[in-house]
């Protein structure tokens, strides 16, 4: 049969026409189950971490992994936790968590990691957005450490506390384990840093383990091949990109915490050297850090990176250039840099560029605006690749209709890694997972085969690597400030030469006094940063009522952010 659209007579040319996007390989999992593939891993006896701190360089094969995860699972079980209960992880990166991770996963419990403490000043202000995390997640247990654990009592949580002492209290036979299936919830991730009401993004085992083996066979991973990695394991790039994949097929991978990236960024290209690495991930601002120090990588060999993966925010390609150029003396092959894109509510991973493909576009920025992609030099947009294993990928208008190549629209993805929903939370799920496929709030174009991502529908300020909701920043500004709601503005601005979105607010005030301008100013900041982990950059106070509003009296961010753009330009 011969297919006809505007001219068009193949099926290969109207699927070009149409943008939309289909891995010819699908995605095979070896095993239905993280448990499955961690009692595979041990019956091959893999290496799998190896830790980097002040403390030493603790190793954790698969079988001693087994091992600890089964005595995890003893002392959970002894506290009541069953098939289908939560078990939350507020622990930093070591042994203990990826033990008790995997504990809870063998119970037939999901893991919840989250973020430990952002104490800059008074543990309060994480306390109260954990309470909130806490009462959406409804858990059996959390699994904390001693520096937390006095501040826990003292506001004491709605479930049962338990700590790595307990572990080693804890004596028992192993009990008979629960059936756990494909279908049973392995985790469920929570953004971190939010307030209001926090939403948990359920993943099944079978959509964990698609997507491990969709990043396992896009980079061509195998037991040869040594990682290395900072990035926080409560965070999807860290937890699935690296942690679990590198449990679903197996190889080694040397561990350090972000704590120790952010006390030298070059620690992390030293390492990689030291060791041999062939794969690395980190945000794009990470890059930027790094390529900025490398005087202090001397004697440094980076001959053996052949990926290293850019992505949890918008890629910009001065920053790749930046980190080649840097990089190329010390071995670094061109192109070894890789933009991704992915989310949590994907499990993790939805587009890799094929090796060695790295490519970009230079495009007209006010075309882009208005949704078409024309050829200019005012913007320069780098391609995120094609769909992973089992993974297809369409651009649709805001109304589901499919939209041509070249033509920017909201970026929607199908296949086995897709959340099961958001925890609890059915409004959500309904407005995110429509038709079988999953909304992304992302906006985006496909060229010849390759995906773009333009921006972001939603207002997300991705910072450092990290998703910070406006709304989040607003309500923190408002409540310590004492300013009525609505009179606060967040959003994000694009900064170049740091490779990352900085925070900029504006805040309606009818104080005039400058100390006192200057003392609030001060405060939101301060508070920000003390409840969220986030910097704002910069903190515009002005007149009550300036703040540009829509017909029904919302602020309009993208509106403050342009008064603030032609104020600093004239």
């Amino acid at each position: 049969m011969t297919f006809v659209i505007a001219g068009v007579s193949t099926l290969g040319e109207i699927r070009r026409v149409i943008a939309q996007l289909e891995s010819p390989v699908a995605s095979v999992p070896s095993n239905d189950t993280m448990v499955a593939a961690l009692e595979a891993a041990a019956r091959a006896d893999a290496e799998l971490f190896t830790f980097h701190s002040t403390k030493g360089q603790p190793r954790l094969s698969a079988r001693a992994l087994l091992a600890e995860a089964h005595r995890w699972s003893v002392l959970f079980r002894t506290r009541g936790v069953v098939h289908g209960d939560r078990v939350v992880l507020l622990m930093p990166t070591g042994p203990a968590f990826v033990s008790a991770l995997l504990g809870a996963m063998l119970c037939g419990a999901a893991a919840v990691p989250l973020a430990s403490p952002m104490t800059f000043g008074s543990i309060d202000p994480f306390l109260r957005n954990l309470r909130l995390v806490l009462d959406s997640a409804d858990p059996r247990l959390l699994v904390t450490y001693p520096r937390t654990l006095e501040a826990l009592h003292a506001s004491p949580p709605p479930c049962a506390l338990v700590t790595q002492a307990d572990l080693d209290c804890t004596h028992g036979s192993l009990l008979p384990l629960p059936s756990i299936s494909g279908s049973d919830t392995a985790l469920v991730q929570y953004t971190s840093g939010t307030t209001g009401r926090p939403k948990g993004v359920v993943i099944s085992h079978r959509a964990l383990m698609s997507n491990a083996s969709a990043i396992a066979t896009g980079l061509g991973i195998g037991a040869r091949d040594v990682g290395v990695s900072w990035l926080p394991l409560f965070h999807d790039m860290g937890l699935v990109g690296v942690l679990l994949t590198a449990i679903a097929h197996p190889y080694p991978v040397h561990l350090a915490s972000p704590e120790w990236f952010a006390m030298g960024p070059e620690r992390w290209m030293d390492l990689a050297s030291r060791v041999g690495a062939s794969l690395t991930a980190a945000p794009n601002f990470a890059y930027d850090m790094c390529a900025s120090r490398v005087r202090r990588l001397e004697g440094a060999r980076l001959d053996s990176l052949r990926v290293a993966l850019n992505g949890a925010e918008p890629v910009l390609m001065p920053t790749l250039r930046r980190f080649e150029r840097a990089m190329a003396p010390l071995g670094l092959r061109a192109n070894a840099l890789l933009p991704v894109y992915g989310m949590a509510e994907y499990t993790l991973a939805v587009t890799f560029p094929a090796a060695e493909a790295v490519a970009s576009l230079s495009v007209d920025r006010d075309g882009l605006e208005r949704g078409a992609v024309t050829p200019g030099d005012s913007a320069e947009i780098v391609s995120v690749g094609a769909p992973v294993a089992g993974t297809r990928v369409s651009i649709v208008s805001v109304d589901g209709a499919p939209q041509p190549e070249r033509r920017v629209g909201t970026i929607r993805v199908a296949g086995a890694s897709m959340m099961d929903g958001y925890f609890r939370n059915e409004e959500a799920s309904q407005s995110a997972l429509r038709d079988g496929w999953l909304w992304t709030g992302d906006l985006g174009f496909i060229d010849e085969g390759r995906l773009f991502v333009t921006g972001r529908s939603k207002d997300l300020i991705i910072q450092s690597g990290r998703n910070v909701y406006p709304y989040d920043l607003e309500r923190v500004a408002i409540d310590v400030g004492s300013l009525r709601p609505g009179s606060v503005v967040a959003f994000g601005k694009r900064n170049e030469a740091k490779g990352t979105e900085e925070i900029v607010m504006v805040a309606e005030t009818a104080e005039r006094e400058p100390s006192k301008r200057e003392a609030l100013t001060r405060t939101i900041r301060g508070e920000i940063l003390a409840t969220l982990g986030v910097r704002v950059e910069m903190v515009h106070l002005w007149p009550i009522g300036s703040v540009p509003r829509t017909t029904s009296g919302k602020p309009r961010r993208a509106a403050c952010a342009d008064l603030i753009a032609s104020k600093s330009s004239d």
